[in-house]
């Protein structure tokens, strides 16, 4: 038998949910699909399709239309299978072998996994109770230890706090010898995003996707945006054909016209409003756990007794995410009916703990 790298022994692979649950609050999915007019243009845009042929390697339609949403150039995009594909391209890209990487924890897990497929070194920086840090603990932080790349989700995921505009300029202005890297998957949801300056930075990438707001997670469908030097290294170690026909087209029909998405993040942010409100007053009724707030479609509850409020609400067909080493769960907001079913059992869980 071959002997496996070391690296493999200290890696757990992510384990999303993959019961079945009446409802799925767990992934920070959208509780919308696609309207029913794109969904046709889709199904009829299959018949468009080469299937014999390899598909456009420079994903220029896609790009075009994706630079026209994110009033970027096109020349400032690369598009990925999904947020995976682009983290991993950029950990192999930008990180020389055995180079260092610097995370804000608690955020999204696979930044320090793929960075140690990569083999890289990678430093934890711990947010405070409440998942916050100052700009200038970060700063101070990344100058010690001096890492070829910082990369954090903003606002993040799982705290679902956030810098603002200013506060993240300044980071990527005091740390110009590293590359930042801003993850924006959830700022949809909040309105501080620097895509306005992330071109002109020469030392800054920006995430984007269409699998949170866009109602788009099927598709697995990605963007780096960025300095047009760090996206022209970015194509060179890009596989050549690592975006499919079918998601090319797909993905060109949701951005031709996106009238319907600022409308359904709308009703996405008004519902996990009043899901924080509610879950607010069972927090004041019964004292179970507390809420805070986030900037995000998702609602953090913070709870030694996460564990068993999660084992509960699997009982009665309800799944969540709960992160046992930070006492927290997770909650993607749902429909109103969804979260009518949610708060009932979880009213009824919080009044069993307290009786």
């Amino acid at each position: 038998m071959i002997t496996l790298p070391e690296k493999l022994s200290r890696m757990t692979p992510y384990d999303p949910c993959e019961d079945i649950y009446q409802i799925k609050l767990d992934a920070n999915e959208s509780f919308f699909s696609l309207p029913d007019d794109l969904r046709d243009a889709i199904a009829a845009g299959i018949d468009t399709i080469d299937f014999n042929r390899y598909p456009d390697p420079s994903v220029e339609g896609l790009r075009h239309l994706a630079g026209r949403e994110f009033r970027v150039a096109p020349g400032n995009i690369v598009v990925g299978n999904g947020s995976d594909e682009l983290i991993s391209l950029i950990m192999n890209t930008f990180a020389p072998r055995g180079g260092k990487v610097m995370v804000l924890s608690p955020d999204f897990s696979m930044y320090q996994f793929y960075a140690e497929v990569a083999e890289l070194e990678v430093v934890n920086m711990l947010k405070d109770d409440e998942f916050m840090l100052t700009e200038q603990n970060v700063i101070e932080r990344a100058q010690t230890e001096k890492p070829d790349i910082l990369i954090f989700s903003n606002p993040c995921n799982p705290g679902g706090q956030g810098f603002t505009h200013a506060e993240t300029v300044r980071i990527c202005h005091a740390l110009e010898d590293m590359l930042v890297v801003v993850d924006e998957a959830y700022m949809d949801f909040w309105d501080q995003s620097i895509l306005d300056v992330s071109t002109a930075l020469e030392n800054v990438l920006v995430m984007k996707t269409l699998s949170k707001a866009y109602g788009c997670a099927a598709l697995r469908c990605g963007f780096v945006i960025g300095y047009s030097e760090l996206i022209d290294q970015l194509n060179k170690t890009r596989s050549p054909y690592n975006v499919g026909s079918l998601v090319q087209m797909a993905a060109s029909i949701v951005l031709e016209d996106t009238s319907w998405q600022k409308e359904q993040c709308a009703a996405i942010v008004a519902r996990k409003q009043e899901l924080e409100r509610s879950c607010t007053k069972l927090a004041e009724e019964y004292g179970v756990f507390t809420v805070l707030p986030t900037h995000t479609n998702f609602v953090v509850l913070r709870t030694p007794q996460c564990g068993e409020i999660f084992e509960e609400l699997k009982n009665r067909s309800i799944c969540v995410r709960c992160f046992p080493n930070y006492q927290m769960l997770r909650i993607t907001t749902g429909s109103a009916v969804e979260n009518a079913q949610l708060l009932e059992e979880l009213k009824d869980i919080c009044a069993g703990m307290q009786g």
